[in-house]
């Protein structure tokens, strides 16, 4: 072999290992950009509505406490979070002549299993504040609406959970609920500080053919 040509080859893989370097940083440089335009990107929240939601009269026909538990995740890759700033409940009667009622934000906290008295207790953990969702970690608080000066009539109900945030748009989660006759009855002569259940998995075939997914008593 000549000296030619050992010199040609030492260049040549000098070369080789030059590209090789280079493209190796620049698939990195690609690979550190694209995480962090990912990781910073704006996260995007999605709500899932709960099998179940309690219903309370209190006193009565004076006022109605509505629970709803839903679950507040980000799926996508981000370090931002999401800031939950308010949040709103709608429920319209189909019935055009039944008045409307008007709820606000209580506060929000968990049920609590009691197993001396074989019963769910409310216990509140906050006032209405703003609720931070990462990916690390989902919000999974129930939400605690309050109707003043109204009551259930019979019928069905047209549901919106309406969450506003920080970082764009409000979400709406909809909704319906069924309530019946025998509901309403047992409403009103229920004791103070008694909630009862609709559930929206109850198989029952005459309702879910009329009201596929509404949530109905499952007392």
């Amino acid at each position: 072999m000549g000296q030619g040509e050992s010199t040609s080859r030492s260049v040549w893989s000098s070369a080789a290992h030059l590209w090789i370097a280079t493209f190796t940083g620049l698939v990195a440089l690609g690979i550190s950009l694209y995480n962090f335009v990912v990781l910073q990107r704006p996260p995007k929240v999605d709500v899932a509505l709960p099998r179940l939601v309690r219903i309370e009269p209190r006193a009565p026909g004076n006022a109605v406490h509505f629970f709803l538990q839903p679950t507040l995740s980000i799926r996508r890759k981000t370090e931002n979070v999401e800031v939950i700033t308010d949040a709103q409940l709608r429920l319209a009667p189909t019935d055009v002549n039944a008045p409307r009622p008007r709820f606000f934000w209580l506060d929000y906290g968990n049920y609590v299993y009691d197993f001396e008295t074989n019963r769910d207790n409310w216990e509140k953990s906050s006032d209405p504040t703003p609720i931070l969702v990462s990916q690390e970690r989902p919000s999974l608080s129930t939400f605690n609406f309050n109707a003043d000066a109204w009551h259930f009539r019979p019928g069905r109900y047209e549901g919106s959970l309406i969450l506003h945030r920080s970082g764009g748009a409000p979400m709406t989660a909809r909704f319906c609920l069924l309530v019946s006759a025998a509901d309403v009855k047992t409403f009103k002569e229920s004791p103070e500080r008694h909630a009862f259940v609709f559930r929206n998995d109850i198989l029952d075939a005459s309702v879910a053919t009329r009201n596929p997914g509404c949530y109905v008593s499952a007392q």
